[in-house]
């Protein structure tokens, strides 16, 4: 009996091991996703504004023709 709970505790500890470091990637992963989102929000905002006075700028251009 006490071989066989040996073995278990071993197997359930490689497996606790194993989970460790898949939750260790998938946490690094988010986190890199995370910034990416981040700086694709800021770029997008960035690219809302160049369009917004692009669009001013021919309207103006427009009106004054």
């Amino acid at each position: 009996m006490a071989t066989t709970d040996n073995k278990t505790t071993a197997e359930l500890k490689k497996t606790l091991a194993k989970q460790d470091k898949t939750i260790s990637a998938v946490l690094n992963r988010i986190s890199a996703l995370s910034d990416e989102i981040s700086s694709i929000k800021n770029e997008l905002k960035r690219f809302k504004g160049d369009v917004a006075g692009d669009v001013k700028y021919l309207t103006d251009r427009v009106e004054n023709f």
